[in-house]
């Protein structure tokens, strides 16, 4: 079986027409119908990985970098820290920028607590090495629970600054979360993204094969002065089996 690894860059999402028709607000639908435009629309180069370029992303071109904020949050499923720079690495290459103001990492996986709380241990371990190089920000985590979200805090030498907690799984902040994160000066914030963005069988379906995701990664630029949003995009990275 012949594997290969294929990265795709959509671009600035917001001047896909076709896909703004399409998708609804919910960021899984979003993703894989640009995803289908982007494999429909453009030829891949190189041979491993093949890249597969989108719409260009003219956001941040003749604007003071100062003037905008860029936000990513990487989708992961392997402690890989590797894995995790890469795709913040991807992310500054394709915008053509050395540092990103906010990064959140959603981890999705099956151990156990502790297995959970060590594997955040490896993540975070890159995401500090890249906070002391000035490459990062404000950084943090997406959908822990109160107890392991204060644990890593603890055990951190950088601390989180931002938790992300879903509404759809959790209608009420919970009431130690809230008092932790005032007390020491964390972001909380919602959000509506589902526990895994790209599922699997969409994913085999959309590249024909059997492919599973190293990362998918959604960045966002905003305009600082207005709140304006003015690019947002994603990045794939996935291995297709063939025979």
């Amino acid at each position: 079986m012949l594997s290969q690894n294929i990265l795709v860059r959509t671009g600035n999402i917001l001047s896909l027409n076709e896909a703004k028709a399409k998708a609804s607000q919910n960021p899984t639908d979003e993703l894989i119908e640009t995803l289908k435009i982007i494999l429909r629309d453009n030829e891949g180069t190189g041979e491993n990985p093949i890249i597969i370029q989108g719409v260009e992303d003219n956001a941040l071109q003749d604007i003071n970098r100062e003037d905008v904020k860029i936000t990513v949050k990487v989708f992961i499923s392997s402690p890989d820290v590797s894995l995790l720079k890469e795709a913040v690495d991807q992310v500054c290459s394709f915008l053509h920028i050395n540092a990103i103001e906010s990064l959140v990492i959603a981890y999705s996986s099956k151990e156990s607590p502790e297995e959970l709380l060590e594997s955040l241990k490896h993540l975070w371990a890159g995401v500090e090495e890249y906070v002391k190089i000035g490459k990062l920000s404000s950084v943090g985590l997406s959908d822990l629970n109160t107890n392991m979200f204060i644990d890593l805090f603890q055990w951190a030498n950088i601390k989180p600054n931002i938790v992300q907690i879903s509404l759809a799984t959790c209608c009420v902040v919970p009431p130690a979360l809230q008092t932790f994160t005032k007390e020491n000066d964390v972001q909380l914030l919602t959000h509506n993204d589902p526990g895994q963005i790209l599922p699997q069988e969409d994913l085999n379906r959309i590249f024909n094969a059997n492919t599973s995701s190293y990362w998918v990664t959604r960045y966002q630029i905003h305009l600082k002065c207005r709140g304006i949003l003015s690019s947002k995009g994603y990045l794939i990275y996935v291995n297709k089996k063939t025979k």
